[in-house]
């Protein structure tokens, strides 16, 4: 979709598919690919479905031509549907030991800085992250609290906001703002929700005409009733706060999202403003596969192969391909 001059095209999610929020920018100024993985995972004891790792395969490819193109990649944090691996996984992320080299060279890129606010876990795929690109990148620039300015567009990046509660043991996530000829684009990941008030504050702070937000995690035990109310009041408050309100990500792995996103809905609506989906903001049909998982066996059973590969060891399915042609 165009935001004035700010070309704003999703080219991964929940709802399109697999885990991601990959989202490719375009100014007159800069190409800028934002936070450029994307991923399956295990869901109801079941490995993700043949149709699941065909739309990996073919996201991935749009994610390398579009990373091919851009003048500069961004990672809000280091958890792999967000940057790709450096090693070898054919299970749920499809990466090779040397793809990461190949999609970084000759780049500008923007990172989480790997060594303040930051969890032990992404402190260390940070790490190995920086280990991998830097003799092959343009330059990495620590964008934590940073602003850049090319020709007349700004990009500028948030202090580490939580991922998801206060002190999470998951850590810290960066959000981008993209502003052009007055027009304003947050993108702000695995807020889950927000879920903190400080993030909620700092999107509202920059005045967005559209925002992509990391929804809240519902479909986990762990996330409370008391969770579930902070991140609604949130999303709320953003509905009627941004004309163009995308909300995806953890919220679309659970098959009800639909349902629990209607109070922002409806307080959107109330404000004339607008709540999509990633999927709906490219002008795709959502199709939430993880959430839908258990169905999708049932309505399209794998081959007999498939089956057979999911009942190997992790080991052998991380470093053989899922039989799916």
């Amino acid at each position: 979709m165009k935001l004035g001059s700010i070309k704003v095209k999703p080219l991964a999610a929940e709802s399109m598919g697999t885990r991601s929020l990959c989202t490719e920018v375009i100014t007159p100024d800069i190409h800028l690919l934002l936070d450029p993985s994307a991923a399956l995972a295990k869901r109801h004891n079941l490995e993700p479905h043949p149709l699941e790792y065909k739309t990996l395969q073919s996201q991935l490819s749009d994610i390398r031509e579009s990373a091919s193109k851009a003048d500069a990649l961004s990672i809000s944090h280091y958890h792999f549907d967000h940057v790709r691996p450096g090693f070898i996984n054919c299970l749920y992320n499809l990466s090779t030991r040397d793809e990461r080299k190949e999609m970084f060279r000759d780049k500008l890129v923007f990172a989480k800085d790997n060594r303040e606010k930051i969890n032990p876990s992404q402190r260390r795929r940070g790490f190995y992250f920086e280990k991998d690109v830097s003799e092959v990148v343009e330059k990495i620039e620590w964008s934590d609290d940073r602003v850049y300015e090319f020709g007349e567009t700004k990009i500028s990046f948030s202090h580490p906001l939580p991922h998801g509660p206060a002190n999470s043991r998951l850590g810290y996530v960066i959000a981008t703002t993209i502003e052009h000829s007055e027009n304003r684009f947050v993108f702000a990941p695995d807020v889950q929700g927000p879920l903190e008030k400080e993030s909620l504050h700092y999107i509202l702070s920059m005045n967005p005409d559209l925002a992509i937000v990391g929804g809240p995690p519902v479909y986990l035990t762990r996330f409370t009733d008391s969770d579930k109310e902070r991140a609604l009041f949130s999303l709320v408050s953003l509905a009627s706060a941004v004309p163009l309100l995308v909300v995806d990500h953890h919220l679309l792995r659970d098959s009800k999202w639909d349902e629990w996103i209607r109070p922002v809905v409806n307080a959107s609506e109330r404000a004339e403003n607008r709540v999509l989906t990633m999927a709906e903001l490219g002008g795709h049909e959502v199709s939430t596969y993880e959430a839908d998982r258990e169905e999708l066996y049932r309505q399209n059973p794998p081959s007999d192969d498939f089956i057979e590969w999911t009942k190997t060891k992790e080991d052998y399915k991380i470093k053989h391909l899922p039989p799916i042609q």
